[in-house]
């Protein structure tokens, strides 16, 4: 059967490795883990047959889930739309403005999955190599935009570097080409100290995408959001598959917004750890600031692949950089952990630094 020559080409996304009884710090996720009362809210919902999963979605719950999310940001609801994760709503949006011949900008190195769909979708990427410091250079953004410019990515906090941009950054961006969308990737938002979901307006070329995934910690179930202008809304909704967003996740994330304690747990034991990890591997390596729930670590003169290898061998994965394009061979990314895998994690970076060529 013929398939098209973009989908032979792709390359498969290489997410974080999972490996039976190791301290898992490569994917990003929530160090506490679930909240009870979200897996309370689900089984009760069963229990009294709320939550029937022979139905498809009842469309007053995802309204519902809607408004709490509109409520928790302070914005109007009917800029609010969801998806399967932020997967599902970058999907939906690059349908929505990327045809053939059109292209998308892309700093990089960041996440991997927007140059994939504009390939997908007939478009073209165009790549911006990010300064040393991982910001965008924004004079270099302004050379490559031209009038097939559809789509403008940007991770803030940026994966794998963790910097956020600054509002005057984003407006500058917006600004240099007015005709194309401007997406906000606020995947880790919870853990930084700003947000561009303000910055939306329906005079804007901005949209902010936020996810439960990370400080929520529900990335088994797929739940996202985006804050969009109000006329994109509907077009959205439109071309959206429907029923993305399955009953458990609607519950579950309805149940997410109102443990606001498991919420100021989470974010206060990341940006702890988080500094942990950078005052004590600064000694050892480059760090980068973050903002997100992962440092950045910069372990030349050895290769990530020699690091990643060696922490493996002693139960410990992280994420090895050298597949984000744009990033070279010498960063490794580490999710923040519990106090004790912080600990861990250093303990076994010393330990390999001390051994200098044997890693």
């Amino acid at each position: 059967m013929r398939i098209r020559a973009v989908v032979r080409e792709l390359e498969e996304y290489k997410p974080g490795a999972f490996v039976a009884g190791a301290i898992k710090l490569s994917s990003n996720e929530n160090p506490l883990g679930t909240s009870e009362n979200v897996k309370t809210a689900i089984l009760e919902g069963i229990e009294r047959g709320e939550l029937d999963l022979s139905k498809y979605p009842w469309s007053a719950r995802e309204s519902e889930l809607r408004h709490a999310i509109a409520a928790y940001l302070d914005v109007d609801v009917d800029r609010i739309v969801i998806g399967a994760g932020i997967d599902g709503v970058l999907d939906t949006l690059v349908k929505i403005f990327i045809d053939a011949g059109d292209e998308g900008l892309i700093p990089i190195p960041t996440f991997s999955l927007y140059e994939s769909l504009i390939k997908i979708a007939g478009g073209t990427p165009r790549y911006v190599q990010r300064k040393r410091d991982f910001s965008v250079p924004l004079d270099a953004m302004a050379s490559v935009c031209n009038d097939r410019t559809r789509m403008i990515f940007l991770s803030s906090p940026n994966n794998p570097s963790g910097n956020s941009l600054t509002e005057a950054e984003l407006h500058e961006i917006a600004a240099i080409a007015p005709e194309s969308v401007v997406v906000v990737d606020e995947a880790y938002a919870e853990f930084a100290s700003r947000s561009m979901v303000k910055l939306v307006d329906d005079d804007s070329n901005i949209v902010v995408l936020r996810t439960f995934s990370k400080a929520f910690a529900l990335a088994g179930l797929r739940v996202g959001y985006a804050v969009v202008p109000t006329w994109l809304a509907d077009v959205y909704r439109r071309v959206a598959m429907p029923f993305s967003v399955n009953n458990i996740a609607i519950v579950a994330a309805i149940a997410a917004l109102r443990d606001k304690e498991h919420l100021r747990k989470t974010v206060e034991l990341v940006r702890a750890g988080r500094e942990y990890l950078i005052e004590h591997l600064r000694p050892l390596f480059r760090v980068m600031p973050s903002d997100a729930n992962f440092v950045l670590v910069d372990v030349s003169p050895a290769s990530a692949r020699t690091v990643y290898e060696a922490l493996l061998r002693k139960g410990i994965v992280v994420r090895d950089c050298s597949s984000f394009r744009g990033a070279g061979d010498s960063l490794i990314r580490i999710t923040v952990g519990t106090k004790e895998q912080n600990e861990k994690v250093v303990e076994a970076l010393e330990e390999l630094k001390a051994t200098g060529s044997r890693i």
